[in-house]
């Protein structure tokens, strides 16, 4: 390849896809009752472990990448004689673009070689559906400079929709009050939420029940699907049955495979088991 892309390990690829893309990620550690995972302590525990834990009560947080890291994983991609085009986890809901954008500046006004950081104002496998579709266009035999230009404009056509299953992890994150998950939950309510324009997960309706909560997801789907691309993600904390389902409705509604993906431990950490995603290419985000 001419140049390189970059990413976070919050867009929930799994390594053998980022291997087969040839993409390279930053992952970011995530805390378990304040013990360190991930790139912080070199310790990782198994996907069912940790959102059973989380059943368990255990508390779970995560921090951004810092500039430090950010500098040293640049400089190591810099370092093999190419650009680097970085795709970075939404700057609303992390500060990592903020870091990797500022140490983008300091290494280009040194360095032959550029990096380009992009806001992908994505999440989870929404930001791994926005990667993807980059590297088809790099595949494609697109420039580094086309490549960008495609990255800040297709980044708002990757459509987002989530259900969660116990509104306690939204609460937590100070993404809705405690009274109302408390309530919620006693109620059965189950709040279907999009990223919206700017990167933000905003409710968009309220349903009761968790089957009619993932109807709501196909029934977005058909809504806003554009077709103009065939790929699509789901990514499930812990709940590959509640994936499959929605998965095999839009086989048979548009007939294109869907890929199922483990929801990250960074995004997980917020939403709890129980959360699915699904993500899919649409004419804008605006609800």
């Amino acid at each position: 390849m001419d140049f390189i892309i970059a990413t976070d390990g919050t867009c929930d690829l799994p390594d053998e896809m980022l291997h087969d893309m040839q993409v390279v990620s930053c992952n970011m550690s995530y805390y378990i009752d304040d013990q360190p995972y991930g790139p912080e302590s070199g310790k990782q525990v198994g996907f069912h472990e940790f959102y059973d834990r989380m059943r368990f009560g255990a508390r779970t947080s995560t921090s951004m990448i810092n500039e430090e890291t950010a500098r040293s994983f640049l400089n190591g991609l810099l370092a093999e004689g190419k650009d680097v085009l970085y795709l970075a986890f939404a700057s609303v809901l992390s500060g990592t673009y903020e870091n990797f954008k500022h140490i983008a500046e300091e290494i280009n006004a040194v360095n032959e070689h550029k990096v380009y950081v992009v806001d992908s104002k994505c999440a989870s496998g929404g930001e791994g559906l926005f990667v993807t579709l980059v590297n088809e266009k790099r595949k494609a035999g697109a420039s580094f400079g086309e490549t960008c230009e495609y990255a800040d404009r297709i980044r708002d056509n990757v459509i987002h929709y989530f259900v969660v299953d116990d509104l306690k992890y939204l609460a937590r994150g100070g993404r809705l009050s405690k009274g109302s998950a408390f309530f919620g939950n006693m109620l059965n309510l189950k709040p279907v939420l999009h990223v919206d324009e700017i990167g933000r997960l905003v409710p968009i309706k309220k349903v009761i029940g968790r089957k009619k909560s993932l109807n709501a997801l196909i029934d977005k789907m058909e809504e806003r699907y554009n077709k103009s691309s065939d790929i699509v993600y789901i990514t499930h904390g812990d709940c590959y049955d509640d994936a499959k389902y929605i998965a095999d409705a839009i086989t048979e509604k548009f007939g294109i495979p869907v890929k199922i993906l483990p929801l990250g431990y960074v995004i997980g950490s917020h939403s709890g088991p129980g959360t699915v995603a699904l993500f899919f290419t649409g004419d804008s985000r605006a609800e």
